[in-house]
């Protein structure tokens, strides 16, 4: 490796982080039978150790159109005062590689996200908190990229600088077009305020410089997506707090191409008082043309979608179902014509209920939207975490996953055309780990992985697969 991170129910939502050695003796199988054309579940990642709050925890999967595909996790370890690094394997031919360990030097490396391209460019990005320089430690944007026929993987530090006020421990989310380009970006305390930023790496190139997205603007949780010719788009949310403003609201910033210039971000959510509550968890899909569907937590989850002359006006497209309950899980995904799916894990804070469930809603690209529907039972003792989503650039495979957390149970539903198709493809718990985690990557309407963190006796990563 060379080296070169109701109103008054928005006021109460909280988005839990989701946005964020290797002896083969350790694998052990999982028996699980998944069917309706998934694999068996099998481990990707080692124990590591057997306390079930360390070893894998937060994952992340991406694959393309061929089936390649690359895993990574946080691997903790309570030993010594307590670490972590940054864990990845790589699928090939439908095969997962030996586990290895893709962040280096002490301290906390936390959050990893993946890409994967139709190239075969593979990159890990993560954030990394380098203990052993206290008491001034270090916060880093890192990423690590593998090009297309090789093996080696190359790291790159792309920003640092010394957690303080309201830093926070962030993702750096990572995309790759079809033609191998590698765009990060992130957000970091720089003293004076959250800075919004991102870095691109050509095929064969090098990393640009960081560009400073949002001059002035103190901004939290970036989200990034990027379309097969190269045109990235950008969210984050101001932060209420920035300069005493005591409101919030998101922004969009959008780059034609690989080597575009970033435009000046443009607001496209309402503003939003402290005092009734505040936006957060924008999240952004990116069509064929270029153009952006946002969604983001203020009154309910909200939409607003992106057309030749301007932007819709936001809508609520999603909504709790009682006062007090919490989103845990919040994602957007888009196919190349625009139809959107949003899924989302909200717990239920009704009489009678109390646990979660998955909540799905799908959006055309002229901007409407269907009637929410939630995937799971509250009548039943079915309490679902971890609601991701993922789709086809062509549309033709869309899927929802979650974690049962009451059974144990790994499900995903696909979407048949009039209806959801639920399957169970594994077993896994969060088991006092934190919290639970799964993640979905389609590479085409034939190919799809999952993972997720089974921490039943020490904790790993486990894998399934669906089509080659």
């Amino acid at each position: 490796m060379t080296t070169t991170e109701s109103p008054h129910w928005a006021a109460r939502m909280r988005l839990l982080a989701a946005g964020l050695l290797m002896a083969a003796s350790a694998l052990v199988a999982c028996p699980v039978q998944a069917g309706s054309g998934w694999s068996n579940a099998t481990p990707v990642s080692p124990v590591n150790q057997p306390d079930p709050r360390g070893g894998s925890q937060l994952s992340e999967v991406a694959v393309n159109a061929s089936g390649l595909a690359v895993a990574a996790w946080d691997q903790l370890d309570y030993t010594h005062g307590g670490s972590a690094s940054i864990g990845a394997a790589v699928q090939t031919g439908g095969r997962w590689g030996k586990p290895f360990t893709v962040s280096v030097g002490p301290g906390w490396a936390m959050t990893p996200r993946v890409a994967a391209g139709d190239d075969g460019t593979l990159a890990v990005s993560w954030v990394h908190q380098d203990s052993s320089l206290l008491p001034n430690p270090k916060h880093r944007v890192q990423v690590a990229v593998r090009a297309p026929g090789t093996t080696t993987w190359t790291l790159t530090t792309l920003d640092e600088h010394a957690p303080g006020g309201v830093q926070l421990t962030q993702a750096a989310p990572v995309a790759v077009d079809a033609q191998g380009t590698v765009t990060v970006a992130w957000s970091l305390w720089d003293g004076t305020r959250n800075r919004v930023q991102a870095s691109t790496l050509l095929r064969g190139g090098a990393w640009g410089p960081a560009v400073d997205i949002a001059p002035g603007d103190s901004a939290l949780f970036p989200a990034l997506a990027i379309n097969e010719r190269g045109d990235a788009a950008l969210v984050f949310a101001v932060s209420p707090f920035a300069g005493y403003a005591m409101t919030s609201h998101v922004k969009y910033a959008f780059r034609a191409g690989a080597t575009g210039a970033w435009s000046a971000p443009v607001q496209v959510s309402e503003t939003i008082p402290y005092s009734v509550g505040y936006v957060s968890a924008p999240r952004v899909g990116l069509d064929a043309q270029g153009l952006a569907t946002v969604i983001y937590a203020a009154y309910g989850i909200e939409a607003v979608r992106q057309h030749a002359t301007g932007w819709t006006a936001p809508r609520t497209v999603m909504t709790a179902p009682s006062a007090g309950s919490s989103i845990m899980t919040l994602e957007l995904v888009l196919d190349q014509a625009g139809s959107a799916t949003l899924a989302a894990s909200i717990f239920d804070a009704s009489t009678n209920v109390q646990r979660a469930s998955v909540w799905v809603a799908q959006g055309q690209a002229d901007g409407t939207w269907t009637p929410q529907t939630r995937l799971t039972d509250p009548t039943v003792p079915v309490d679902a975490y971890a609601g991701r989503a993922a789709v086809s650039r062509d549309g033709t495979l869309t899927l929802v996953g979650w974690i049962d957390h009451y059974h144990r149970a790994v499900q995903v539903a696909r979407w048949m055309g009039n209806a959801w198709r639920t399957t169970t493809v594994g077993r896994g718990t969060a088991f006092s780990a934190f919290q639970e985690v799964l993640s979905i990557g389609i590479g085409s309407g034939a190919t799809a992985r999952m993972v997720w963190k089974n921490a039943k006796s020490g904790t790993q990563t486990m894998a399934v697969s669906f089509g080659n």
